[in-house]
């Protein structure tokens, strides 16, 4: 697991979640569409705070949290969506947590969570698990990789989800083209 946490890209954490909801058969039109989301974290990496600045309770929990309640009350059309956002968020977290300012501002150091399960059929068959976790001083990480060899991997995940998905998929781009063309029109006026 250890390798993972270091290789984790901006492709895996759009990628992962979004197979996974899209296998839960969740609106894909809305899976893909708020799928970004997932990275918009790692925004922070531009401070030199990465895994700091926006990877905490308030960024992940309190923000996506009050959407929710806003959408309960006033827009109940938006709760999937709300919730989606809360699990993008969520789910990048928990796949970067080889090292997180979860606390951050209050605490500058990093939450750290690394499970190992190793497997052995040398010798007979052995199956270990050890579990490494506390707290350790925020790093600052301005270089986020772009692409690993596990982003590659997922690029093809991503091609046989959208022949899969191919409907859904144009839907969803057409969709986020309207939208954009909507933003733009609205910043030339």
């Amino acid at each position: 697991m250890k390798a993972l946490a270091k290789a984790m890209d901006p492709l895996m954490h759009l990628m992962l979640p979004m197979l996974l909801l899209l296998a839960m058969r969740i609106d894909p039109k809305k899976v893909v569409m708020l799928a970004p989301i997932a990275i918009l974290v790692d925004l922070d990496a531009l401070s030199g705070l990465h895994r700091g600045l926006f990877h905490n309770f308030i960024v992940v929990l309190i923000l996506p949290a009050m959407l929710i309640i806003y959408s309960k009350y006033k827009k109940p059309e938006w709760m999937l969506s709300s919730s989606l956002v809360l699990f993008y968020l969520v789910s990048h977290i928990v796949l970067d947590l080889g090292g997180v300012a979860f606390f951050y501002p209050f605490v500058g150091d990093q939450l750290y969570f690394e499970p190992e399960i190793t497997f052995a059929a040398s010798d007979g068959f052995d199956i270990g698990f050890s579990l490494e976790y506390g707290m350790k001083p925020l790093e600052p990480m301005g270089t986020v990789s772009l692409l690993s060899d596990y982003g590659f991997g997922l690029i093809f995940l991503g091609i046989v989800a959208a022949a899969v998905f191919r409907k859904e998929a144009l839907g969803a781009l057409r969709e986020l083209v309207r939208v954009f063309k909507g933003l733009l029109s609205r910043f030339r006026a």
